[in-house]
Parts: C-alpha cells; structure tokens; sequence
C-alpha cells in the first residue's frame, strides 16, 4: 500500500481511523477499484496496530460496499461510482482462451454480439476455480450486464454462480454445467456422444472396451459421456463398460503400461488430448491402429486431425454453443424483469464422424 499513514490520535476508536485512512488513500487515487488491499498482517504492521483492528477495519468497509471479499483471494476495492459501470457489455469466464474448442466457442459468442450493441469483457481462470471465482466478483463488480461462465476442471469449479443465482443475476453456463445446482447452459449432449462412440465399437463387434481420461477432469463433461458410453452396454444387453483415470503428468508411460495389460480391444478417448497421448504410448508400444487397438475420439481437432491416423470422433457444435450462449444470455437480460422465466438447458446434439481407427471383430 503507498503512502504514509497519518498519525491516529486517542480520541476516536483505531480500526475506525485505519478505515478512514484507507478511505483517504481511495479518494487520494492511491488504490484503484479492483486493486487488491494488502492482507491484514502487513496492513497492521504499517500502521502499527494490532490485526484484530485491521481485520475490524477491513470488515466495516466490506459491510458498506466499498471493499468486497473473494474467497481464497483476498480483498479488494469495489467501483463505487455506478454512472462508470459498463452495461452494454457481458462478461466471460472461460479456464483458457488459447485451446481449440474454447476458441471456436468464442468465435460463435463474436459472431452472435456483432448483432448487437454489446461488447464483451474476457477473463481466463487458468483451470482455476480460485481465481474464476475472482472473475467472476470483479466482472459483476464492474457492472457488466450479464455473464457466461466455462466452468473449470477442479474440484469446486462452477459453484462461484451459487451467489448469482441466489441474487438473479444473469449468467448462463456454456460447454459444462454442475450438479450443485440447476442453471441457464448451453451445452453439448455429452451423454448422446459417449453412448455413440460405445455403441459404434459395440456394432463392430468388441465387447473388451475402456473409457479413458485424465484422473483430474471432474467436469460434467467427461462424467456425462462415461455415463452415456455405459449406457450402451446395457442397451447392448452386454456385461463391460469399464473406465480407467490416468495420471497426465505420467502420461504416456502409465499409458504404456495400461496398453501393456492387453485387456481391451477397443478404446474411447474422453477427449483429443487423452486420444493424443494414447496414439503416442500405442507408437511407442509398435501397436498397430485399428488392428492391435481400435480408437474412438471426442472433437475433430487441429491435435487429432495432424495424427497418422484418421481417428472416429465424435463431434461437437462448438461454434453454435457459444452463440446459443450469447442469445440466451441477452434474452436473460432483456427479460430480466420478468420473474416467471423458464429455466433454459439447450443440449445440442452430437454427431459420430467415422474415421479409419476402429475395425470390425470376426
């Protein structure tokens, strides 16, 4: 925190001078609004009073509005002046920007805001749910008008829309939901794909088939095509369906040794990264693709389509998602007013784009 703190005086309780002093440095411009207030130890040790005063302190201008906490973060400084809020944009909240299908999602979201006078304010989590529940505070904090959420892969990811909800902000989830509770999303059919890339192995004959994915991919996504990839066995009327959480970092050597167990004839990739890693650890193994290994796969992506092999995927409509996301969103807002709003759940379908990774059984 810049600046010298002021001397406090005897007459006037401390932790209401150190609000004070904090309110001075606001209005002085030395703290911005989103800028993020020193934790309580260093703040005590600068102005030389006890914690307990600049915890009091720092909870009396969360009361008031002018601070506001972000759980696992910190604290931070609220835009107090609503005439500078910006309401004709909405905010996104996505774990990266620079991944394929998180790109062709925002590709759809510009397509559908060029209709319209909105613009749009971007903030990446990192695979974070710490810091996506941050920008998801600073983004309603600067007054945006209604947000998209792409919740992350960790535990606790998606549950920073629980106080949206619960106060009827406008957000819709896009790619992923939660199960904590029901929201506004716009998703793919991910139970619809797994069921199909099963089913398709299970017409060709194999019975010995594994769901493959990264051990720390909790996401609705992958649970939901585990779910429809399990499904098809018993609509086969077969015994099987097993699934198997590998450890990324090991990556291809626990790969190398899940292969080495020759247990399976036939493989689903939960997604293009996991069908990566396994064609790499089957080259590896000299593994012949489809005949040693048949191999079905989420996503016709940049990774997967530069593979030797031309892998059946199973393809989502990742550009529609993201525009279905904005329309919803914006008639979310436009309709704000309106109390009695359905909850909206649009799950697009899928489609099996066969490739030459898979063979058929005698």
């Amino acid at each position: 925190m810049a600046g010298n703190p002021t001397e406090f005086h005897e007459r006037r309780m401390l932790y209401l001078q150190v609000r004070d002093y904090i309110l001075n440095q606001i209005e002085e411009g030395v703290l911005v609004p989103g800028e993020k207030i020193p934790p309580e130890r260093e703040l005590a040790e600068k102005l030389n009073v006890s914690r307990y005063t600049a915890r009091r302190a720092l909870q009396e201008l969360v009361d008031e509005g002018v601070l506001y906490r972000v759980q696992g973060s910190g604290t931070y400084i609220r835009e107090r002046n609503n005439s500078h809020k910006r309401l004709d944009a909405i905010g996104i909240v996505m774990p990266f920007v620079e991944a394929e299908i998180e790109m062709m999602i925002l590709c759809g979201m510009q397509r559908a805001l060029r209709r319209t006078p909105y613009t749009m304010m971007l903030y990446t989590s990192h695979n974070d749910s710490a810091k996506e529940a941050e920008a998801v505070s600073l983004l309603t904090s600067e007054g945006v008008a209604g947000l998209i959420l792409m919740p992350s892969h960790d535990k606790g990811a998606g549950m920073s829309a629980l106080p949206l909800k619960r106060d009827g902000f406008p957000f819709v989830m896009v790619d992923r939901t939660i199960e904590a509770f029901q929201a506004n999303c716009v998703v793919s059919d991910n139970q619809q794909g797994g069921n199909q890339a099963a089913r398709h192995l299970l017409d060709l004959g194999h019975r010995k088939i594994c769901f493959l994915y990264h051990q720390i991919d909790t996401s609705s996504s992958i649970r939901q095509r585990l779910r429809g990839f399990k499904e098809a066995f018993r609509e086969h009327d077969v015994s099987g369906g097993d699934s198997y959480a590998f450890d990324h970092q090991k990556g291809v050597e626990e790969l190398k040794a899940f292969l080495q167990m020759q247990e399976y004839t036939a493989v689903v990739a939960g997604n293009a990264t996991v069908a990566a890693s396994l064609i790499t650890a089957c080259r590896d193994l000299k593994l012949s693709i489809p005949k040693d290994l048949s191999i079905v796969s989420f996503d016709d992506l940049k990774m997967v389509r530069m593979l030797d092999v031309s892998l059946t995927t199973v393809n989502q409509h990742s550009e529609l998602m993201g525009e279905k996301a904005v329309e919803l969103l914006l008639y979310l807002i436009e309709n704000g007013d309106d109390q009695l709003l359905p909850l909206t759940q649009l799950y697009l379908p899928t489609a099996l784009m066969v490739g030459n990774s898979c063979q058929k059984l005698a």
